[in-house]
């Protein structure tokens, strides 16, 4: 097998291999991405249903905290009394109508949790920053979240009855020392602001309390490594739960936000990168597909590589059959020539009457001549395909190896009634191999007697310049049809299938061609309704590998 076909051999298993390795690795990354999605979607339910829990016990403190406010009469002592029996708050405090804090009062006496409460407070209250804040709400959270509205906090609680419109209580959020910290506040039917500074360590705790024991399952009831964790702004983090360590600048697999009043806590979730992708066996699938794929194309490559051989070797084996018997019958025709030539010197002595014997020696003759060029033609034409033709240069007259063939030619010509016109310019010596000039005038005029004898004419001219030598063959037969000029050199084409026609081998203009390429020219054809004129050019400078 040549180099061309076991290129394309290989085509034929690459190429499929590489689109279907292509095509699979666009499948994996896509069902790697639908996998990790779904796990992240899992993650951030599980999250979300955290979230769910501390919104419940937030409401309930909210709830409690309400009615804890709802105070018309600020006695600081009851106040104090309000504070120690709740082990939530950390301080109450009023401010009037006229935003004045009236308690714990900065001017009277105080205790030692008051003056710390005065101390934190100070600015926020100074500033007016409770009476300026807008309601905090849970639908702009839970719309970041999840899209799930959540209502704001604006409860009737059941208890004494208030006088007036309904009063409503929500959260502020105020940083002092080492994080956020809570105040829940309403403002009552007087006008007077009665808030409630909830202890960091307590609602933490109670948070925290919320929170699973154990790893919330990943995957399945299996899958439980995984790490958990509530930061602050991103960065501090406040509590984590969970077996799962994660690298130092590893990503989190989930993220939640958690609700108002806590909006400023994320919820993370970290788990191995092994369970982000598990449950894809597409990797796997590919590998096996692909090494499946590639060893039935191999096999399917090995075959035809093994047919494609067998072939080849049956050609050569045929090829190399009919040039052994080409070889075989060119030594008894060269005899038959040579003594039907001597016969035919032998006729030269014998009386006029015996002319019809020498009618018959010239039909021997000519076909000897005619098979001898069927035999060379097929022995170059098995010479060409191997690529073993070489040009063998010598000194020779164009005009006279022109008339030599043409006298080969001429019993035949004039039993067919073919009139010869010889227009001959080319009297000097030059450099041409002068078998290969015989063979492909040999075969345009063997076309010529096949198919133009009808035209009872044929026209050969001859020129010659320094670097080559130009030889027309003209006829007035029926010409060749102009879709058909280029394929009349294509080996084994005949213009008609009918074996009532004249029958050829097919491979005469082929070879004629291939040597005038051979020697530096070319054959070309000019044809029309009125005639065909075939010139062949041929290089009389010799050319790099040819023979001198």
């Amino acid at each position: 097998m040549n180099r061309s076909s076991k290129f394309l051999l290989l085509l034929l298993v690459l190429l499929p291999l590489g689109l279907f390795a292509w095509g699979g690795v666009r499948l994996a990354a896509h069902e790697r991405e639908r996998v990790r999605a779904n796990i992240q979607q899992l993650l951030t339910n599980q999250l979300a249903e955290i979230d769910r829990s501390i919104t419940g016990q937030f409401d309930a403190f909210a709830a409690d905290l309400q009615q804890l406010t709802a105070i018309d009469e600020y006695d600081a002592n009851r106040l104090r009394d309000i504070a120690r029996n709740d082990a939530r708050v950390f301080q109450i405090f009023v401010i009037n109508p006229d935003d004045a804090l009236i308690y714990p009062s900065p001017l009277g006496p105080v205790t030692a949790v008051e003056r710390d409460f005065l101390l934190k407070a100070s600015d926020l209250i100074n500033d007016r920053q409770i009476q300026r804040s807008q309601r905090t709400t849970r639908d702009a959270n839970r719309d970041t979240n999840d899209k799930v509205s959540h209502q704001k906090l604006n409860k009737q609680q059941e208890g004494p009855k208030q006088t007036g419109t309904q009063n409503s209580g929500d959260w502020f959020v105020w940083y002092w020392g080492p994080g956020i910290n809570l105040i829940y506040w309403q403002k009552r039917p007087n006008g007077h602001i009665v808030g409630v500074a909830v202890d960091r360590s307590r609602w933490i705790a109670d948070v925290i309390a919320k929170l699973p024991d154990t790893p919330v399952p990943v995957i399945d009831s299996k899958s439980t490594l995984s790490r958990h964790q509530i930061v602050e702004s991103g960065r501090e983090v406040i509590y984590k739960w969970g077996a799962y360590s994660p690298a130092t600048r590893e990503l989190p697999a989930a993220e939640y936000r958690l609700a108002a009043p806590l909006s400023a806590w994320q919820l993370q979730t970290y788990v191995p990168l092994n369970l982000m992708t598990a449950g894809q066996s597409g990797t796997f699938n590919l590998m096996a597909g692909l090494v499946l794929s590639g060893l039935a194309l191999m096999g399917l490559a090995f075959a035809i590589d093994r047919q494609y051989g067998h072939e080849l070797r049956e050609a050569a084996r045929r090829v190399s059959f009919v040039n052994q018997v080409s070889h075989e019958l060119r030594t008894p025709l060269t005899n038959i020539r040579m003594y039907a030539e001597l016969l035919e010197h032998d006729f030269e002595t014998l009386e006029p009457a015996a002319s019809h014997s020498r009618s018959r020696l010239n039909v021997i003759l000519s076909e000897s001549q005619r098979l001898t060029r069927l035999i060379g033609n097929v022995l170059t034409f098995a010479r060409q395909e191997k690529q073993t033709l070489q040009v063998c240069r010598n000194q020779v007259v164009v005009d006279d190896i022109i008339q030599n063939v043409v006298d080969s030619f001429r019993p035949s010509l004039e039993q067919k009634q073919i009139a010869v016109e010889l227009d001959l310019q080319s009297p000097h010596p030059v450099s041409l191999d002068a078998d290969i000039l015989e063979q492909i005038l040999g075969n345009l005029i063997s076309n010529v007697e096949k198919y133009a004898a009808d035209g009872n004419w044929m026209k050969i001219r001859s020129a010659q310049s320094e670097r080559d030598v130009t030889i027309s063959v003209t006829d007035h037969g029926p010409g060749i049809e102009p879709a058909h000029c280029n394929q009349v050199f294509e080996p084994f084409w005949r213009a008609s299938n009918d074996l009532s026609q004249s029958a050829g081998t097919g491979i005469g203009l082929t070879i004629a061609q291939y040597l005038a390429r051979l020697h530096g020219g070319d054959v070309h054809l000019n044809s029309s309704t009125a005639q065909t004129e075939f010139t062949v050019t041929l290089g009389t400078v010799a050319t790099a590998g040819e023979t001198k």
